[in-house]
């Protein structure tokens, strides 16, 4: 099941048949550096990184799966070994086989090994805690490369990975907190030249846990980007860790969509406090659920909102997104009519005890919604799973989708309906829609944002689709989340161009 989703992508190499193949042990190394991940160090040479990410692959084919993954995430290692123990095929965290000490990072190490059918393969995990963010460093390899490639690739590179410096840039950049009640948000603040009043805009992530930059794919920083373009402009832009991300305090199970949109609003209050930003030409930009969030601010005449931006943002409710987001997707894929009917009734029937909190009957549904579509796999399709136990795959589904779902953004995204938010915004807005978005279909969207806003009596909006774009706002060529990894990590030509020029329409710069 997918959800307007925008989670930090860890991306780990998938198992496949593979042969084994003689590895020599003098290793030499090339340099390389990330500034998604903000790290450096060496790699080995002649290692090919795919899709031009901080995944290498010894091999260029793929009957050799020796891989050395280099990634951070905005999370504490508590946090995220949830989300990377079902890519390995465990159901626990291992225990620890040590430490190990380079003058940038103290690494806590991992052995363990994973095997589907008659293949086995031997995985080395380094993960480091650094200001809530984890470093982590992975090698995939056979079992009897394991200790060659420990000492002459895995402690190596280790001992090479250090955080990179910041580019230097033509405007100020500085690491600022703001509170809502008794939570405290860390971000980054950009300041054009100039001693100001400027006036700025707040970016705000879509679903699931983002930090500031909101690295949806590796590569690709899209609030960070965002950010530079729009402070060389002459814009000042705050970006922001969502609660329990990063440096900002919180929990983001517990955390509802009006949560998020208050976090936003504090965000307003703290740039109208300084003297640098123009307190009247304060606005927001929320990405896909984001978007949600900038409806309710919009809906609040004291929230302090100048204007809203929009890029990718619902204007139905979330059960309607999910619905038609889910038979895109599956389309896209080549699922068959009867595929994308069975998913769509089983989202519907999860709706009503997800409105209860009733997560034990979701899970439940989810069990028998797996064990349904067991029946319909080929045996290779079975195999790819890794069990041939039908209630054991269902389980480790259940549990997957809990972990990822049962939260109150979820919950709290279905059960609201945007129209009413744009139906009472009378401040000028921005809503920006992809012509291939699979998550958030603009056709379904684009009209009732008009509406709404027309119903609102606001005389100053523009709704925009923008072709060829995917949700990412990529340039794209199906707009498969699929798709996402293996395109250009930048944004189609219009897309910069259209929110820099309506910007400039709407505010003062120095």
């Amino acid at each position: 099941m997918n959800k307007t989703s925008l989670r930090t992508i860890l991306v780990f190499v998938l198992l496949a048949l593979m042969s084994t193949v003689a590895y020599a042990q003098e290793t030499t190394f090339v340099p390389f550096s990330d500034d998604t991940y903000g790290i450096q160090g060496l790699v080995p040479e002649g290692w090919q990184s795919q899709n031009n990410t901080t995944i290498y692959a010894r091999a260029a084919n793929g009957s050799d799966l020796t891989t050395l993954i280099i990634q951070s995430a905005p999370l504490t290692i508590d946090s995220l070994w949830p989300l990377i123990m079902p890519q390995f095929g465990l159901d626990a965290v291992p225990e620890s086989t040590g430490t190990y000490s380079t003058d940038a990072f103290d690494w806590t190490l991992y052995n363990f090994d994973y095997s589907q059918g008659n293949l086995s393969v031997e995985f080395d995990l380094g993960l480091a805690e650094v200001g809530g963010k984890t470093y982590l460093v992975v090698l995939q390899s056979l079992p009897d490369e394991y200790d060659a490639l420990h000492e002459s690739v895995f402690l190596p590179v280790l001992d090479s990975i250090t955080l990179l410096e910041e580019e230097a840039v033509p405007y100020g950049v500085e690491d600022v907190t703001f509170t809502n009640g008794d939570v405290t948000l860390a971000g980054t603040l950009t300041l054009p030249e100039g001693e100001g009043p400027h006036p700025a805009l707040i970016l705000m992530s879509g679903s699931g846990p983002q930090d500031r930059d909101e690295v949806v794919v590796p590569g690709f920083p899209i609030f960070k980007r965002i950010a530079d373009h729009l402070t060389r402009n002459g814009v000042a832009v705050l970006r922001y860790d969502d609660r329990g991300v990063g440096e900002s305090q919180g929990d983001y199970k517990s955390t509802s969509i009006y949560d998020f949109a208050a976090d936003g609003e504090a965000a307003i209050a703290y740039l109208q406090s300084r003297e640098d930003i123009n307190p009247d030409q304060v606005g927001v930009m929320g990405h896909s659920e984001g978007g949600v969030y900038a409806s309710i601010i919009g809906a609040n005449p004291d929230s302090g909102a100048a204007f809203i931006i929009t890029m990718a943002g619902p204007a139905v409710d979330g059960k309607a997104i999910l619905l038609r987001q889910n038979e895109l997707i599956l389309q896209v894929n080549g699922a068959t009519d009867e595929q994308v009917q069975m998913q769509l009734d089983f989202l519907n029937s999860i709706f009503a005890p997800i409105a209860d909190r009733d997560w034990d009957a979701v899970a439940e549904l989810t069990r028998e919604r797996v064990t349904a579509q067991w029946e319909t796999l080929t045996d290779a399709e079975r195999a790819a799973t890794g069990t041939d136990n039908v209630e054991e795959f269902a389980q480790r589904e259940a549990d997957g989708f809990l972990e990822n779902y049962a939260n109150e953004s979820f919950a709290t995204f279905l059960d609201y309906d945007p129209v009413e938010g744009w139906a009472q915004t009378t401040v000028p807005v921005l809503g920006l829609f992809g012509s291939l978005d699979v998550q958030v279909d603009d056709e379904q969207n684009a009209g009732p944002m008009e509406a709404a806003l027309t119903e609102a009596g606001n005389e100053d909006f523009d709704v925009v689709t923008i072709e060829g774009a995917n949700h990412l706002f990529q340039a794209a060529e199906t707009g498969g989340i699929a798709e996402y990894l293996s395109l250009p990590k930048e944004f189609t030509a219009d897309f910069l161009p259209t929110i820099t020029d309506w910007l400039l329409e709407h505010v003062d710069v120095n």
